[in-house]
C-alpha cells in the first residue's frame, strides 16, 4: 500500500533506509488511527527528561510504547511493572532504530473504561445545566481568617494544610469537619460535613484529599456531592489529589487548586506579604503627614508675615480720626464765621431791625440745627469706620488664627521653630495654642 504514497520508486529501485522508515511511518498513520490497547506493562523506566519508557504484554506478543513528559503529567499514578493498563496513542516508527511502537497520549488503568465513560456523562450534564459556568462562581476573599476544612482526620492533606496555615497564615482559625474521602459512604459523609460547614461561622470552605486512582478519587465525581458543592452559600475552594487530578468537583466549585496545599495558600494572603504591604503604609502615611505639617506650617509662617502690627492699625486709624475730628471743628469754625458775617451785613441795612432781627434769628436756629446734625452724622460714620477697622484687627490677629486650630513651636530662647530639623536634641521646646502652651522635650 505504501508504494502507492510515493510512485518515484518503483519495485526495482534502491529505497535508503530513511525512505523506507518514513513511508512504513505514512502508512502506519494512515491505516491505524489513535486508538486504545490493553497489556501488562514490562520495563518502565522514566527519563531524565521526564519521559516515559515501557512495553505492553499479553500472552503473545508486546508493543514498545512512548510517553512524554508534557503529557505523562497529566496521570495522576506512575505505572510499575505488573500493572494492567490501557493506553491510548497513535502507532509509529521510531525512525532512528526502525523499530515499532506507539506514542501515548493517556493512560488508565485497565478495568476504568466504564469508570471514565460516567465521568464524562456526568460532566457533559452538569456543564450543559450551567454547573461550571463562570458567572455562578463566587469571589474568595484575598484573607480569610476563618476556615472550614472538610477532610478526613487522617488524610496527608490535612497535614498539608495545617503546616501551610501555620508557616503563611497563623491570623487564620481553622475548624475540621471530619467525613470519609474515599469508599462507598464517603458521598454520603463528605455532602453532610459540607452541609456543616456551610452553616458555620466560617469565611471560605477547603475541601481537600490527597492524590490517587480513579477508583480512590471517585467519591469526589458523585452527582450528588457535585450538586452539594454547587448549592453551598460560603465560597469552596477544592485541592483533590495532584496536580494532575481532575475530578467533577474540581468544576463546580468556586475555585479549584492543584494541591491541598495550594487550597490553603489561595484561602489566605501572607503575612510576610501583609506587613511588608503595612510597612509601605505606614511609609506613605508618614510622607503624606510630613508634607500636610510643612505645607500648613508654610501657609501660617505666610499668614503671620501677612497680619498687620495691631498697634499701628490702631495708631493709624486714631490719626485719621484726630484728623477728622480737626477737619470738621475747622468746617464748623469756617461756617460760623461766614454765617455771622452774613447777619452782620444784613443787620447794617435792616429797616425794621427788629423783624429782621427775628428772622435772621430763626435762620441762625435753623443752620445750627443742621450744623449739629451734620456734626452728629461724621461722628457717628467715623465711629462706625473705626470699629469695623478694629473687627479687621481682631479677625486677622495671631489670637484668632491659633484659634482655628494652628500652633506654632518656639525655643527655649524664645525663637520661632519652623521645622524639625531645626530642633535641637535634648532641647526644650514650647508648643503655643490660642488657650495655652506645652513645654515638650527633644529626645531625637
Amino acid at each position: 500500500m505504501f508504494f502507492e504514497q510515493n510512485t518515484s520508486l518503483s519495485s526495482s529501485s534502491v529505497w535508503t533506509v530513511s525512505q523506507l522508515n518514513d513511508e512504513v511511518s505514512r502508512s502506519l498513520q494512515m491505516n491505524f488511527p489513535p486508538l486504545w490497547v490493553g497489556g501488562e506493562v514490562r520495563g518502565f523506566t522514566r527519563a531524565a527528561s521526564g519521559h516515559w519508557y515501557f512495553t505492553l504484554k499479553d500472552a503473545t506478543g508486546e508493543l514498545s510504547c512512548a510517553m512524554f513528559a508534557g503529557n505523562n503529567r497529566r496521570v495522576g499514578f506512575i505505572p510499575k511493572t505488573g500493572d494492567h493498563l490501557e493506553v491510548h496513542g497513535q502507532v509509529s516508527i521510531y525512525r532512528a532504530r526502525g523499530s515499532y511502537q506507539m506514542v501515548v497520549d493517556a493512560v488508565r488503568q485497565a478495568g476504568l473504561g466504564t469508570l471514565y465513560e460516567r465521568f464524562l456523562q456526568l460532566k457533559e450534564k452538569l456543564q450543559k445545566e450551567g454547573l461550571f459556568d463562570l458567572s455562578r462562581k463566587k469571589t474568595i476573599a484575598r484573607i480569610n481568617t476563618k476556615i472550614a476544612v472538610v477532610t478526613s482526620l487522617q488524610a496527608a492533606a490535612l497535614r498539608d494544610v495545617l503546616t501551610t496555615l501555620r508557616r503563611r497564615a497563623p491570623y487564620a482559625r481553622l475548624i475540621v469537619f471530619e467525613t470519609a474521602v474515599q469508599g462507598d459512604e464517603a458521598p454520603k459523609e463528605i455532602i453532610s460535613a459540607l452541609k456543616r460547614a456551610d452553616q458555620s461561622d466560617v469565611d471560605v470552605i477547603l475541601l481537600v484529599r490527597g492524590g490517587g486512582s480513579l477508583q480512590d478519587l471517585w467519591s469526589f465525581n458523585d452527582e450528588a456531592v457535585a450538586r452539594s458543592v454547587a448549592a453551598l452559600s460560603k465560597p469552596v475552594i477544592v485541592g483533590v489529589g495532584h496536580e494532575s487530578d481532575v475530578t467533577i468537583v474540581d468544576w463546580v466549585a468556586d475555585l479549584r487548586a492543584a494541591t491541598p496545599t495550594a487550597a490553603a495558600e489561595h484561602a489566605t494572603e501572607s503575612v510576610d506579604v501583609l506587613l511588608k504591604e503595612l510597612a509601605q503604609t505606614h511609609e506613605t502615611m508618614r510622607y503624606v503627614w510630613s508634607r500636610y505639617w510643612t505645607e500648613n506650617t508654610q501657609k501660617v509662617d505666610s499668614l503671620m508675615r501677612e497680619i498687620p502690627d495691631p498697634a499701628k492699625s490702631l495708631r493709624q486709624a486714631n490719626e485719621r480720626l484726630t484728623l477728622l475730628s480737626q477737619s470738621l471743628s475747622s468746617l464748623m469754625r469756617s461756617q460760623w464765621f461766614v454765617k455771622s458775617e452774613t447777619v452782620r451785613h444784613l443787620s447794617a441795612s435792616l429797616i425794621n431791625p427788629a423783624s429782621l432781627f427775628l428772622r435772621e434769628k430763626e435762620r441762625h436756629d435753623r443752620i445750627s440745627k443742621e450744623l449739629v446734625s451734620l456734626i452728629h452724622d461724621k461722628l457717628n460714620q467715623n465711629e462706625r469706620a473705626r470699629q469695623s477697622l478694629m473687627d479687621l484687627i481682631t479677625e486677622i490677629s495671631p489670637q484668632a488664627i491659633l484659634k482655628k486650630g494652628y500652633s506654632y513651636v518656639t525655643a527655649s530662647d524664645g525663637t520661632f521653630v519652623k521645622s524639625a530639623e531645626s530642633a535641637v536634641k535634648s532641647d526644650n521646646l514650647q508648643i503655643h495654642w490660642h488657650d495655652g502652651q506645652l513645654e515638650v522635650h527633644v529626645k531625637k
